[in-house]
This record gives C-alpha cells, structure tokens and sequence, in this order.
C-alpha cells in the first residue's frame, strides 16, 4: 500500500499540471507560493513561469520565479561541479547544457537568471578537453573501420562545436565510405538498382567522394532499359482513341521518376522496325535479335480491344409532394396568425446516365530475344449521372412525400438540392477525357511496375 507520504509529491506535480491549464496568473502566482514554501522548487518555477505567460510582467510572479529559478539553476550548478570534480566531462557537459538551456527559457518572460563567469570558463575547458579525447576515438574508431561508431562520434563533435578541425569532412567519410563499399559490391554483380541508391546516398553526404558520382552514371547507363513504343493497334473508328492512350503513355513514361526507364525517340524506334522489317502486329511472333539497336531492350505495343460509349434514355417519373403555404387561422382569443400548411402537389423526378468504357491490351515484347516479357489486358470506365426534380414549385416550398403519403419535414434541403441540380450529363470530351487518363495512369504503372521488378 502506497502511504500518504510518498503520494503526496505526485499529487503536487498533478496539481501543478492542471491548474497550469485552466487558472488565471494570481492563482498560478499563489500556487507557485504554496509549492515554493513546501521546497519543490522547480514545480514553484514552473507555476511562476506560466503565470507570466499569461500576464507578462506581473511582479509578483517575477519575484517568485527569479527566486526559484535561480534556485534550479543552482542546483545544476551543484551537478555540474560534482561531475567536473568526478572527472566526468560528458555528465558535467550535459549539466550545463541543461541549465543554460533552462535560463533561455526562462528569459522568455523577462526573468534572468544568473550562471557565474567562473563556471561558464570551467565549461569550455572541459568543452576543450572533451572535443580533443572525441576527436582521437573518431580517428581511432575510423582506423578500426567501425564506421557507424565513428559517424556517432564526429556527429556529437559538431553538435558541440559545429567548427571543430576536420569532423565535417571525417564525418562524409565515415557515412560515405561504407555507402561507397556496398556500391561498388552491388555494381560487381550487376545489381544495378542497389548500386545506383548506394552510390546517391555516398553523394548526398559528399557530392565528391571518391569516384562515386562516375560510377553512379556507369551503373545507370549499364542498367538503363530503353523501351520503343510502337503505334497502337484499333479499328479506323477507334484510331484517335488509339493516338492519344499510346502518346499519354509515351509521355508518362519519359517523365517517369525511375531513372532506369528510358524511352527511345520515334526516329530510332522507326529505325529499329525498318531494319528488322517488323510489323506492328506480328512483332511478338518473330524470333529476332535486334537487342542493341538504338539502345532499346523492349518494344511497347498496344491494342484497343474495346470502345463504347452508351448514353441511356431519358427517365421521368411522376412522384408525390408538398407545397408548403401559409394560412390565417383564429386562435382561442380570437386573434388572426398566419400557420404552415402543406398542399398536396406532384413534381418530375429526372434521371439519365452515361457511361463509357475502354478495354486495350499491352504487350511488352525483348528486342533481343522476341520474348514477350509482359502480356496485360486492362479495363477502365468512366461514368456520369444526372438527377433532378422540376416543379412550378419554388425552390424552398416544396417537400418530398414519405411511403406513407405523409409530409417528409426532413427532407426539404434534399428537394431543394434537386430541383437545384445540374441537368445536363458531362460533354462526351470531357468523359473521353477522364477514361484516357486513367487508362493512361493504370498503363503506366503496370509498365513500371514490371520494369521495377525486371530491372537489377
């Protein structure tokens, strides 16, 4: 069972937490009182320090924070001189970094606090001689090769003193150079992939380390896997449809943010086909090597399996309402009021749909062995409806009928939405539009996709 005594404390802290939220500074400034005389001293400072955020120069709380907060302070103080005395200079460090920190927050609302010169001058000494015993263990951690040790080490010299001798540059090293071995392993196998990432992150910590950014262009250019796109396969009715997914493709793949694809320019591609007398259509049947012309690896073709576009009639229907209307009526005394009543009406319900759809096929064909490496048959739609009611009925009047013949009160702002609505289906361009965009979207992804997987 916890006693009373050692709950007590706790129950303070809690209180200090709340009653920082939801008090007014005389409250906090009063409270900080209470914790002060009780000798919790920095919970006394935190009250305090609220307070004066809410009210900036309130005298009372800055009286009782500059006595309290020198009192944290000289507690670090305390801290910082038993680690010093101890010989531990990371502890007596930390100490001072906490309470210099602590007096900058606290300056925030005006209250300075005082951390003596001589104590400031024992720290850069011990500052000194710490960065010096750092610096010779990330020599020493770098000689042994234990790089992520090092990088550790430079890391905290930097963050103690961005300017200190050469930890900029041993730090590249010590981050770049492991990056650097797994580069140049990965390219030995001809992972090209993994090369090309390895031999980035050696540039982003060193953008000239070593040979790094020449063996990064080598591993791209022996990775690139260059595509040729060949005209699309349709109907004469469907060549336009045909003309745009293939040059929406075409587009995105230029612009694709793997930098291992490539696409070949319509010249070269017309070139390979002329050369190897390949037609459109029968590329994936001939057993060819073309592999090296042009650069490209792949031949990208396609066909529009199908293309429709089906726009339904036109359906009214006649639906039950009310018109809402005001009337006089007399009451017990006999005085006139005007009430809400609801006269029964009919209003048209309009309805009529669109939907287009387009089925094409995809077929990434080996330049160098006429295999076809990738074989897809995607389908995407794209559709549109209109709903509306009209009525001599002004907007705002008119209520919808329940299943039961009775006024739907409910459902005011839902006719109003319909006999507002929009009446006219989208433009046929504009659907066209929409389903080539996302054939093209779905098209290239499953290009990349495969293409991410097939490239090392």
């Amino acid at each position: 069972m916890i006693s009373p005594m050692r709950i007590t404390p706790f129950l303070l802290v809690l209180a200090t937490l709340v009653l920082s939220a939801c008090s007014g500074p005389k409250v906090l400034t009063k409270r900080g009182m209470e914790l002060q005389n009780a000798g919790l001293t920095k919970q006394a400072a935190e009250m305090y320090y609220q307070a004066l955020r809410k009210k900036p120069g309130y005298l009372d709380a800055m009286v009782g924070l500059r006595s309290s907060g020198q009192g944290v302070i000289d507690g670090s103080l305390g801290e910082f001189q038993r680690a010093a005395m101890d010989g531990n200079r990371e502890q007596a460090i930390k100490s001072y970094e906490e309470m210099t920190a602590y007096a900058k927050r606290i300056a925030i609302v005006n209250v300075d606090l005082i951390i003596p010169a001589t104590v400031t001058s024992d720290y850069e000494n011990l500052l000194d001689d710490h960065l010096i015993e750092l610096d010779e263990q990330g020599h020493q951690q770098l000689e042994k090769e234990d790089f992520a040790g090092a990088a550790a080490t430079f890391q905290e010299i930097l963050r103690l003193d961005a300017d200190f001798g050469d930890a900029k540059t041993l730090l590249a090293v010590a981050q770049a150079e492991p990056e650097y071995r797994a580069g140049t392993a990965l390219m030995a196998d001809q992972a090209h992939r993994g090369a090309h990432e390895a031999f980035t992150r050696v540039l982003g910590f060193d953008k000239n380390y070593k040979d790094a950014a020449s063996l990064r262009d080598q591993v791209l250019k022996d990775g690139k896997f260059n595509v040729a796109i060949l005209n699309f396969e349709s109907s004469s009715r469907d060549r336009d449809v045909a003309l745009e997914l293939r040059s929406g493709m075409q587009n995105a793949l230029i612009q694709s943010t793997d930098p291992f694809i490539g696409v070949v320019d319509r010249t070269q591609r017309d070139e390979i086909i002329a050369e190897q007398q390949l037609s459109i259509s029968g590329i994936s049947d001939e057993q060819v090597e073309v592999g090296g012309l042009a650069g490209a690896k792949a031949m990208l073709s396609g066909a529009i399996l199908m293309y429709t576009s089906e726009t339904g009639s036109p359906l009214s229907t006649m639906r039950p309402g009310f018109r809402k209307y005001f009337k006089e009526v007399r009451d017990d005394e006999g005085k006139t009021k005007k009430v809400a009543a609801f006269a029964p009406v009919q209003y048209m319900l309009h309805t009529r749909s669109t939907e287009v759809i387009l089925k094409y096929e995809l077929k990434l064909v080996s330049t160098e062995t006429s295999e076809v490496l990738m074989s897809k048959v995607e389908e995407v739609r794209a559709s549109d409806q209109v709903e509306f009611a009209t009525s001599q009925v002004e907007a705002g009047m008119l209520y919808p009928a329940r299943s039961n013949g009775e006024v739907n009160r409910s459902g005011k702002s839902q006719m109003t939405q319909l006999l507002n609505a929009r009446r006219e289906l989208m433009p046929a361009s504009t659907m066209r539009n929409q389903l080539l965009q996302e054939a093209t979207r779905k098209g290239t992804r499953q290009v990349e996709s495969f293409l991410n997987a097939h490239i090392k």
